[in-house]
């Protein structure tokens, strides 16, 4: 029998990084095993139409959900899909692209867990929960810099936007398996970014206990259970400050317990970019590799 795709979905508020995630555990994966599907270009409305009937892209009367359930349905059967692409230079939808089946479906986007009929092909369903200042530190700094946005541009559209971020975005993170916030290091503010990550009991992780037992002082690793939203969850914290070392060492756990699938770890994962200029965060790539592990897991049990 054909083994059917594997999906992720990640979803997140405007500039969280979703796009810079799944990049990373696209690579992990491999490019030719992967189809990336990005909800954000389903609008139902081109910038000018959302303007007049006062509607922001984060609405759902603006997106047509109907069809992001149909085509990730579709790829969830193995078959292609035909989407539209959003043009963010132009505002409009202007153009269509043809998505072949593959064995990992990567969908993102600011409503990809929205509906029942979007969370339940999903196998890893991920939210990303960066705080709020920081969030729109990253969207100021994108859309001014690759987007042809003012400053002033960018926080009028961020103010506006903050309603329907409260009301359709941030309850998604109820349906997460896996939230994930990044976060400034309140020690060391101006070094790389520590990640705090929820782990809900859908999913099955990587035993660290040994390796949290045996690190040094100061550790980098703590796990820990506590209460989110109410439930009783594991809640993984890993400090920015890691060295390269001691981030290889929490990587070979999580491949350890992928037998025969490490020699699809690249030669480096993390990697970003700050403006135009490529960047690295351990962080970012342990989350990366988190992730694609789940995905690899479910190839593994599927």
């Amino acid at each position: 029998m054909e083994q059917q795709p594997v999906i992720l979905t990640v979803v997140g508020d405007s500039a969280a990084g979703k796009t810079t995630l799944t990049a990373g555990v696209a690579a992990i994966l491999g490019s030719e095993r992967v189809v990336a599907l990005r909800f954000d270009d389903y609008h139902r409305y081109s910038r000018a139409e959302r303007e007049a009937r006062g509607l922001t892209p984060l609405h759902p009367d603006c997106n047509h959900l109907e069809l992001m359930e149909q085509h990730l349905g579709r790829l969830a059967l193995g078959k292609p899909i035909a989407k539209p692409i959003y043009n963010h230079a132009t505002g409009e939808v202007d153009a269509t692209q043809q998505l072949e089946a593959a064995p990992f479906v990567l969908a993102e986007g600011l409503l990809g867990l929205a509906t029942p009929r979007l969370r339940a092909p999903c196998h890893v369903r991920v939210f990303l929960d960066p705080p709020e200042a920081l969030r729109e530190r990253w969207k100021l700094h994108r859309d001014s810099t690759r987007r042809g946005y003012t400053l002033d541009q960018v926080r009028t559209e961020i103010v506006r936007r903050r309603p329907d971020a409260i009301e359709f975005i941030q309850p998604q993170r109820g349906w997460a398996d896996i939230v994930v916030r990044f976060y400034p290091n309140p020690v060391a503010p101006q070094q790389q970014l520590n990640v705090r990550l929820v782990l809900r009991p859908r999913l099955t992780y990587p035993d660290f206990s040994t390796l949290i037992a045996r690190q040094g002082d100061p550790p980098v690793l703590h796990l820990r259970v506590g209460r989110d939203e109410g439930r009783l969850t594991e809640i993984l914290e890993i400090d920015g400050r890691l060295s390269s070392a001691q981030a290889a060492t929490i990587e070979e756990v999580i491949w350890d317990e992928l037998p025969g699938l490490h020699h699809l770890s690249p030669d480096q994962i993390g990697t970003y970019l700050h403006g135009n200029e490529p960047c690295h965060s351990h962080t970012l790539g342990l989350v990366q590799l988190l992730i694609a592990s789940q995905l690899l897991r479910a190839t593994l049990v599927v």
